[in-house]
């Protein structure tokens, strides 16, 4: 008897555990803020490899690479040009990673506190089933 009235007195202050809704709940929010602040980005993408004031052309990055396919299949070791050509695909994909430029797109204040509000409620949401300590259960 007990038990129920801690259960319904449980239940009229509010203290009863959704753990499950409250964690999709979360995991809904984090989400949807995360998709908002994501979408909230522009990328560009301009190819070429610059460092400083040196800039390298698309046609001098793809030297290493030819070269090293080249001593491949002209050497009868093909560690050299393994490594040559290796060297020649970093090159490349450095090259790429490093032309892609991000630029926010403006909001105002309000859309700025709702995205970055759902992240953090979400994440709290979610870390708060993940982490709380649960008493134990007297079955």
């Amino acid at each position: 008897m007990k038990e129920i009235r801690k259960m319904l007195s449980a239940n009229l202050t509010g203290e009863a555990d959704h753990e499950l809704l409250q964690f999709f709940l979360g995991f809904l929010m984090l989400g949807g803020g995360i998709y908002w602040a994501l979408n909230m980005f522009e990328v560009t993408w301009n190819w070429g490899f610059r460092i400083g004031s040196w800039n390298m052309t698309t046609g001098v990055m793809l030297v290493p690479l030819l070269v090293g396919i080249f001593l491949m299949f002209l050497m009868e070791k093909k560690t050299i040009g393994g490594i040559i050509a290796a060297l020649g695909v970093v090159i490349i994909i450095i090259a790429m990673i490093n032309s892609i430029s991000f630029h926010a797109r403006s909001a105002s204040l309000y859309v700025y506190v709702l995205m970055f509000g759902l992240i953090f409620a979400g994440a709290g949401l979610v870390a708060k089933v993940l982490f709380q300590k649960k008493p134990p259960r007297n079955d």
